[in-house]
């Protein structure tokens, strides 16, 4: 099998569809993942790239909203252990900035709406999906 894999997020049913693309660029379903996704409706719509250089492995992170600060591997990090900055392609997610799927630490946050507006994953399917997308080359699809 070659990638590269693209995802479909789907907010309403808390779910991410990971697709292959066959030779004729028709979408080839390859399997699904449950996700946790944005409060208060803030995981933006619209067609994101995987940022080329944007994958990250146990990387630092600072709470926007209170400047706490985690470095990376301390095991209080909320977003765990896999970064995947996206960017986006259209014309209503061209401007956002510091969206991205990534772990959780809280499990039960999958299937619920709880994070700032990234989508979140459980440990074992981020890790998957870290190592299957490709930055520059991987879309991501956001849909209610």
């Amino acid at each position: 099998i070659r990638g590269p894999f693209h995802a479909v997020v789907h907010k309403s049913d808390y779910r991410m569809d990971f697709f292959l693309k066959d030779r004729h660029g028709v979408s080839i379903y390859a399997c699904s993942f449950q996700i946790g996704i944005g409060e208060d409706d803030s995981t933006p719509e619209g067609y994101f790239v995987v940022t080329r250089g944007g994958k990250l492995t146990d990387p630092d992170w600072k709470n926007p909203r209170t400047r706490e600060y985690f470095a990376g591997g301390d095991p209080k990090n909320p977003i765990g252990k896999f970064w995947i900055g996206l960017t986006g392609t259209d014309e209503q997610t061209k401007d956002l900035v510091g969206y991205g799927i990534h772990g959780t630490i809280d499990p039960d946050s999958i299937g619920k709406t709880s994070s700032m507006g990234c989508i979140r994953l459980l440990t074992g399917d981020v890790e998957l999906v870290f190592k299957t997308l490709v930055g520059q080359y991987s879309t991501v699809q956001i849909q209610k």
